[in-house]
């Protein structure tokens, strides 16, 4: 009686094991982030674990370790990431927070202006920032801008269509400026030595 009982179970713990294993159509083996994902690039493709004041956040690579973003949902992520490391520093007035996040020191200055300025209804969270028609002007090694709508609710209220310029700096994409037209001079600011805020 015991060994039959323990055949079963044998039986059904193997049955399960396949089932478990089988394959479940084709594999999708591109990169991919979540709409949290903090994207931080790397000359070796891997995944590690950023940790914010808030939550463990996980981060993807680009693939073949390149650092050039290639998809619009990417460039979407670390708009996402970026800017919510922006309004969190201002949140906790928190300058080391924000230069975390920016590659200027005129992002870190506007940042510095919403000290006890900007009202916060609740603590800013990455899921409170949303794009749409998002459309990459320029993606190679060291810049990064992108076109996009922005909804910001949550925490605050807001809505803004602007071109992102990001710089790739030690190790990670930085908040360089912010323009209102897709035909601004942007351009100039993909150009030159970056000089981190002080």
């Amino acid at each position: 009686m015991i060994r039959r009982l323990i055949a079963g179970l044998i039986v059904v713990g193997l049955g399960v094991g396949v089932w478990a294993l089988w394959p479940r159509g084709d594999s999708d083996t591109t990169p991919t982030t979540s709409p949290t994902a903090v994207v931080s690039t790397t000359t070796t493709t891997t995944t590690t674990t950023v940790v914010t004041s808030t939550s463990e956040v996980d981060t993807t690579t680009t693939s073949e370790g390149s650092n050039v973003v290639t998809t619009v949902e990417e460039a979407e992520a670390i708009l996402r990431e970026l800017w919510f490391g922006w309004f969190e520093g201002i949140y906790n007035q928190d300058e080391d927070r924000i230069k975390e996040v920016v590659g200027t020191q005129a992002m870190l200055d506007a940042a510095r202006d919403q000290f006890g300025v900007m009202e916060f209804a609740v603590y800013p969270a990455p899921s409170h920032l949303e794009y749409a028609d998002s459309e990459i002007l320029r993606a190679d090694q060291e810049c990064l801008v992108v076109w996009t709508n922005t909804v910001v609710s949550g925490f605050t209220t807001a809505r803004t269509a602007d071109v992102h310029v990001m710089r790739y700096w030690e190790g990670g994409w930085k908040l360089a400026s912010l323009w209102q037209q897709k035909n601004d001079l942007w351009d100039t600011d993909c150009e030159g030595q970056l000089e981190p805020p002080s």
